[in-house]
């Protein structure tokens, strides 16, 4: 796919401008400088996503559409979880080739299907140079079509789909029924055709819109890193009891039925027992995967803290809340959210991390008005809570807070 020396100029150029290299092409006899180009960006968008297919030399990217939409290697491997024994998974979208790779680390057999042929034909380029070629069968397919007779396509223990979530063109898809392959019309031929069926979907969807469009979904699991959601994944069986709701599954192990939520938002709606907030006090900010699992009252039922607000999704205790899903804080002051205030807190606050819920103010808004810069270990963390029974906007002074054993 790319001769030595193409090799060569792309680890050599790496970290240097894309737009200087393409208007000195000409310096580089004999080296096709726009499909190098690409493999930059591509390998660029990879290095921190799939570490081992950045390190190898030779592998190819054909574009870097494929590499944006491709899981991280923390995710693929996520998914092994997925199959309890080693089994025949079919990838039917088989993209850039990572899911597939992966998957074949722990499987007996595994399908790339795809049906853009440049893309098949850098996944057997890849999948060989990585030592994975013998474990895994390349099938240029139509998703839609892909148990037509004629493919011969072995019995799945499990069937993963990545569906496509930009245009032709490379704008963004909102909406399931919008991807390519259409999922929600290929649900059920799946499921006739294999016990379980993985789809991974976009982090922005809507859980319970999806869950309508999926009444086969048995769990669904959000996936976040570095405190921002990467992956949901829906996890559709064909004997799926239909009085169970689907088990939510949050990075960090908490887990939980909708059910369980409902009832204690009805708790905390009907006590509106919401926490004061005071110096000394532990602060809770959950993990990300948490909100958007919609876990926003089982925290309170859980782990014994309180919420500051009904829209705020801060937690309160007096006491540390023991491995509580998220960060948490000690209190050091509460700072009234007013003009004055926000003019003096560079003096006091010239350097600190910002966070904010439920507050007038973004992260940049407030960093811009009070010129404090980021970094260190203070935190700043801007809220709307309940103190002395009136409704205040309020600016936390805070250090993190561990377990220690």
């Amino acid at each position: 796919m790319m001769t030595d020396r193409e090799i060569r100029f792309i680890r050599e150029h790496l970290s240097e401008d894309i737009h200087g290299l393409a208007l000195g092409k000409h310096n580089y006899p004999g080296i096709d400088v726009p499909k190098c180009l690409l493999q930059i960006e591509g390998l660029r968008k990879i290095k921190n996503k799939v570490p081992e297919w950045y390190a190898c030399t030779q592998v190819f990217i054909p574009s870097t559409q494929a590499a944006e939409q491709a899981s991280s290697a923390e995710t693929a491997r996520y998914k092994w979880r997925f199959l309890k024994e080693p089994g025949t998974v079919v990838d039917m979208t088989g993209g850039l080739g990572v899911d597939a790779y992966y998957f074949a680390a722990t499987n007996k057999h595994v399908v790339y299907a795809e049906q853009d042929a440049g893309l098949c034909r850098a996944a057997s380029h890849n999948f060989r140079v990585l030592g994975a070629g013998d474990r895994i069968q390349v099938m240029q397919a139509d998703a839609q079509r892909l148990w037509d007779p004629g493919n011969r396509l072995p019995d799945a223990d499990l069937v993963y789909a990545d569906p496509s979530r930009r245009t032709a063109a490379g704008t963004r898809i909102r909406g399931i029924a919008g991807y390519s392959p259409d999922v929600t019309r290929l649900a059920t031929t799946v499921l006739k055709q294999a016990p379980v069926f993985l789809i991974k979907i976009s982090p922005l969807e809507d859980i319970v819109h999806t869950l309508r469009l999926f009444p086969q979904t048995s769990e669904i699991h959000v996936l976040s890193r570095e405190n921002e959601c990467k992956e949901l994944l829906f996890l559709l069986k064909r004997e799926k009891k239909a009085e169970a709701s689907p088990l939510l599954v949050c990075s960090g192990g908490f887990s939980f039925r909708l059910q369980e939520e409902q009832q204690a938002a009805a708790t905390v709606s009907r006590e509106r027992n919401y926490g004061e907030i005071k110096e000394g006090h532990f602060l809770h900010e959950p993990e990300v995967s948490l909100l958007k699992a919609g876990a926003f009252a089982l925290p309170v039922v859980r782990f014994g803290v309180q919420k500051i607000h009904g829209n705020s999704h801060l937690y309160v205790s007096s006491t540390p809340a023991v491995s509580f899903p998220g960060r948490s804080f000690r209190v050091h002051e509460i700072i009234p959210f007013t003009s004055s205030n926000l003019r003096q807190l560079a003096l006091r606050y010239p350097r600190a991390n910002m966070t904010v819920r439920n507050f007038p103010l973004s992260v940049e808004q407030w960093r811009k008005k009070t010129g404090i810069r980021d970094g260190g270990t203070d935190t700043l963390i801007g809220t709307t809570a309940y103190i002395a029974g009136k409704e205040v906007r309020i600016m936390i002074y805070a250090t993190k807070w561990e377990e220690t054993i």
